[in-house]
């Protein structure tokens, strides 16, 4: 299985170099970004009880997000805009909100268009238009015990993130997009506190909702392109996936000191 996920990696790369190579005078001037992101908020202090010493935070189920990304006319910065929604989570998705957020942020490109792979450094803002407060009380019981629960959420208006991604190209014009963020929640709250088994001991986890944050996404830029090149790669890649053709398998290139060493072991080999 790893010698498989590195075959394809390996043949992604190959392919993205080939698209790529003696590009360096193509412009985008926009691109579609479509994916998925998970959060998983930070805790501001937090009484773990007998009961609840588990995961009180985790990454919540993946949402959606749609961006537009506008390349400015100087080199390696652009704009982006759109739409995510994003989940938090505490306590196994028993206590947790998802937010509707307009996004509107900056990116730096400090690689020249020519390389495949496109590292980029983010300023992000999340403007949550959903509703902010929640209150909820909540308790389970069984034959071992149970607890009771009450939470209180004052969801943040205003997030702000810096980020760090990259753009891999798989084609001139596609490319899986990996993003990293950790926005900083403004004015965001939330308290919950625990009781088990009946007894009066209060045990309680408090959050600031900040929070990190991965995107995965695949990217189209435009004016979108379809080269003979990414037609080759294209067929490459199904071949691989067919498990006709493995890049692993093709006949290293020699370089100009094994050729050298070749023809002084074949003079020496005369004698």
């Amino acid at each position: 299985m790893l010698r498989r996920i590195m075959t394809v990696t390996a043949a992604l790369a190959v392919c993205a170099t080939t698209a790529f190579a003696g590009d360096d005078d193509v412009s985008h001037r926009w691109a579609v970004i479509a994916g998925m992101n998970l959060s998983c908020p930070t805790m501001a202090s937090v009484e773990r009880s007998p009961r609840d010493a588990g995961n009180i935070a985790a990454f919540a189920s993946p949402q959606c997000n749609v961006l537009l990304e506008y390349y400015l006319p100087q080199q390696h910065f652009s704009v982006v805009g759109g739409y995510n929604a994003e989940t938090v989570q505490w306590f196994d998705s028993k206590v947790d909100a998802t937010m509707q957020n307009i996004v509107l942020g900056a990116r730096y490109y400090p690689l020249s268009k020519r390389f495949a792979l496109q590292p980029y450094a983010a300023l992000m803002t999340y403007t949550n238009v959903a509703q902010r407060h929640e209150q909820h009380s909540m308790s389970a019981w069984n034959g071992d015990g149970g607890y009771g629960r009450n939470y209180t959420l004052r969801l943040p208006r205003v997030s702000v993130a810096p980020a760090v991604g990259v753009d891999c190209y798989i084609f001139s014009s596609l490319a899986l997009e990996f993003q990293y963020g950790f926005p900083l929640a403004i004015d965001g709250k939330a308290h919950v506190t625990t009781t088990c088994n009946g007894s009066p001991d209060v045990y309680r986890m408090r959050s600031n909702m900040h929070r990190h944050n991965i995107q995965i996404g695949l990217k189209a830029t435009f004016p979108f392109r379809f080269t003979s090149a990414d037609g080759n790669n294209l067929f490459s890649l199904i071949e691989m996936a067919l498990g006709i053709y493995d890049p692993a398998d093709e006949k290293k290139q020699e370089t100009k000191k094994e050729r050298r060493r070749m023809k002084l072991g074949r003079v020496l080999d005369s004698y």
